[in-house]
């Protein structure tokens, strides 16, 4: 069987129970991540493995074209040694290193893994898996920060020719620059500006793999820190991992069955399944070479088609033996790999990670694998001296932000009593009520109507948000106040919650690197990832 997109939407009903401990989440991932005996008990069972043998030469190897760093590479070294273990997260290779929850992930690994150390008396290393195998472009090519209250944006397009290639076959195109030399005009008039534009500077060069840069930045940034990155899309990882496809392929029916009834039992306790199983091959294949697109192979009859053609189950089967780079992992394979080539005792991801590992368990079983523990990476909202500033003179905390900005607008000046902050309910709630009436009558006609009325909710929404925020500003501007207090909410919303989003899934890291330093954010992030805890923290450097 294959995957399909993560489902984002479905991540937070199992997710929510799974760190409660509640038993239907706790029947399908029995993992306890909260519990430091559960750490334990994880790092016990890793430590009776080994690494893979050609592995940590592996790392060697590619450690090399790093930045120096002579902690990542007494890092590397302790790997080989009887009874390391390792705490795994990774990320797809963002331009400028995408969102900020790229940088929690690698501070949560790097605290978790000093932590496991302390308790077991066994060396444990932290580990980033760059996802380089992964095609998606328009997952990585966007790139927004925030500088001072100012949203900065931009969007790297893409070729033609390399549609579903693998990231670690692209190289970054012209503009790439033409957008560094935007963003470092931004980020010039700052503390840190111009030691962060440099930064960014050596590794994003047009014609360089975005694996490369994103690889050169991170590295740089973790350089005291002892993370190891791991690129699975080279010709000695591929040959490693050639055991696991192989398994991928002879097992496919095996494992489809088992995907299926996982299926059915997260059904059975009122959960989905997070990726989305198809009849297709769990691996990906590159028909025409490693470095051309790649695609899921369909089942058909007994063997499989591509819509570069049709292959039977053992010409798969040689081309694995001949080429294993004519192969890569989906979602749910790459983590066998993983706990294949490592002795994993955690891996660390977001909530929709978390949650399409409670898919595998039957998978790990068949494959003779022991799942690792798998636990929340840490979740930050990250305030800059500039940002917090303006929060104290608004009398508003970093947490306020959580709030609608409708809501703290309300908190900002005696409104007229008829501009309450009940005021928008009143508006909206009325056609809310309507639309939520019709919706079942609209979905038994078209079960497309379903995600028509939700678009029209939000559309309503975003007008009456808009209507609003003018009549606010110009009561306001009458009482002779004047707008400042309006203009500073919305920066400070716009850094730590753009869109009502949060911000670690939002802006890069560079805007409030240029503020404080990145070595301050860095050892502010990696302190604050040590309790375990799931619930987003506040983060001054």
């Amino acid at each position: 069987m294959g995957t399909g997109t993560v489902e984002s939407g479905m991540a937070s009903d199992f997710f929510a129970q799974f760190i409660a401990g509640e038993a239907d989440a706790a029947s399908l991932l029995p993992a306890r991540p909260l519990d430091p005996l559960a750490w334990d008990e994880a790092a016990a069972r890793a430590a009776r493995r080994r690494t893979m043998q050609g592995v940590v030469p592996e790392l060697q190897r590619q450690a090399a074209a790093l930045p120096p760093s002579s902690t990542r590479d007494q890092a590397i070294a302790a790997l080989d040694l009887p009874g390391a273990t390792c705490v795994v997260t990774g990320q797809q290779v963002g331009v400028f290193l995408g969102p900020l929850y790229t940088l929690h992930k690698a501070a949560t690994a790097v605290a978790r893994a000093r932590w496991l150390a302390e308790r077991t008396g066994r060396p444990c290393i932290p580990v980033f898996w760059l996802q380089t195998e992964d095609h998606d472009w328009n997952e990585v090519a966007r790139f927004d920060g925030c500088v001072r209250g100012s949203w900065i944006r931009g969007r790297l397009g893409e070729s033609s020719s390399e549609t579903r290639v693998s990231l670690a076959h692209r190289r970054l195109p012209p503009e790439v620059e033409i957008h560094l030399a935007s963003v470092s005009r931004a980020l010039s008039p700052l503390p840190h500006g111009a030691e962060v534009s440099a930064l960014l500077a050596r590794h994003y060069v047009a014609g360089r793999s975005p694996v490369a840069a994103f690889a050169g930045v991170i590295a740089e940034l973790f350089s005291e820190e002892g993370l190891v990155l791991l690129d699975p899309r080279t010709p000695a990882m591929a040959a490693l991992a050639a055991p696991v496809l192989r398994f991928a392929l002879e097992e496919d029916d095996a494992i489809g069955a088992l995907l299926e009834e996982r299926c059915v039992a997260l059904a059975r306790r009122g959960f989905h399944e997070q990726v989305h199983t198809r009849e297709a091959l769990l691996a990906f294949f590159h028909p025409a070479a490693p470095e051309g697109p790649r695609f899921r192979p369909d089942r058909d009859g007994d063997g499989f088609r591509t819509p570069l053609g049709r292959a039977s189950r053992a010409e798969l089967r040689a081309r694995l033996a001949d080429d294993p780079l004519s192969f890569s992992t989906s979602a749910l394979l790459r983590p066998l790999v993983q706990d294949t080539l490592l002795p994993t005792a955690a891996y660390l991801g977001g909530p929709a990670e978390c949650t399409y590992f409670a898919q595998l368990p039957p998978v790990y079983a068949r494959a003779g694998l022991e799942l690792p523990m798998i636990a929340p990476r840490a979740r930050f909202r990250v305030v800059d001296p500039w940002t917090a500033a303006v929060l104290d003179r608004l009398g508003l905390s970093p947490e306020d932000t959580d709030q609608p900005l409708h809501a703290l607008a309300a908190r900002l000046h005696a409104w007229p009593a008829w501009m309450d902050g009940r005021l928008r309910e009143r508006l909206l709630g009325p056609l809310d009520r309507q639309l939520g009436a019709v919706l079942p009558e609209a979905a038994a006609l078209d079960p497309a109507l379903d995600r028509a009325v939700e678009k029209t909710r939000a559309h309503v929404a975003r007008g009456v948000d808009r209507f609003i925020a003018r009549l606010q500003r110009a009561a306001l501007v009458g009482s002779g106040i004047g707008t400042g207090p309006l203009e500073a909410l919305g920066q400070v919303t716009t850094a730590l919650r753009p869109a009502g989003r949060p911000q670690e899934r939002v802006h890069g890291f560079w805007g409030i690197a240029a503020e404080v330093g990145s070595p301050a954010l860095i050892d502010s992030l990696v302190a604050a990832a040590a309790p375990l805890s799931p619930e987003v923290r506040t983060v001054q450097p």
